[in-house]
């Protein structure tokens, strides 16, 4: 219906996916009153959960996802774009496993890896949190893992291989 005459008559002007292909923007325009508008409309997923390191079990949340990722990205020169298709990509990996309840631990690792092609400083923001830094050690490992992957990425050497 339009917004502006509740009409329920309205063409379609434009479509694109947005949000890493998962939802398509349609502007419209109501053929009553030529007001235009636009409509966001995504594939309605059954439900997710997740399951918590202490064995409870509770609904998975997009905005729980994206806020996490918003600490690790703050004050980084980050568009608010790339942080929304980053958090969407996240979610894209945990519906395609097929599972309606998902670890927590794999949602950190999903969240760990696409921050990593970011920006190396949130990562470890988010990896501090995740894996429970309580030394500076902690962070040196991450660092000392980091760098060594980096050397394994450059031109002409082979890929690395996580373990």
């Amino acid at each position: 219906r339009c917004p502006y005459c509740a009409a329920d008559e309205d063409r379609v002007i434009d479509s694109r996916p947005v949000d890493d292909q998962q939802a398509i923007r349609r502007r419209r325009e109501c053929r009553a009153c030529h007001q235009r508008f636009t409509t966001f409309e995504r594939a309605a997923h059954e439900p997710l959960s997740v399951r918590k390191r202490d064995g409870s079990v509770e609904p998975f949340r997009r905005d729980k996802l994206h806020l996490g990722m918003a600490r690790a990205l703050t004050n980084l020169d980050i568009d608010s774009d790339t942080l929304r298709t980053s958090a969407a990509r996240v979610e894209a990996h945990i519906r395609r496993s097929g599972r309606r309840v998902i670890a927590s631990e794999e949602i950190g690792h999903a969240v760990l890896d696409v921050l990593r092609e970011i920006h190396h400083v949130a990562y470890v923001r988010f990896a501090s949190v995740y894996k429970g830094f309580t030394t500076p050690d902690d962070f040196a490992r991450e660092l000392a893992q980091l760098e060594h992957d980096a050397r394994q990425q450059l031109p002409g050497s082979p890929p690395s291989q996580r373990t």
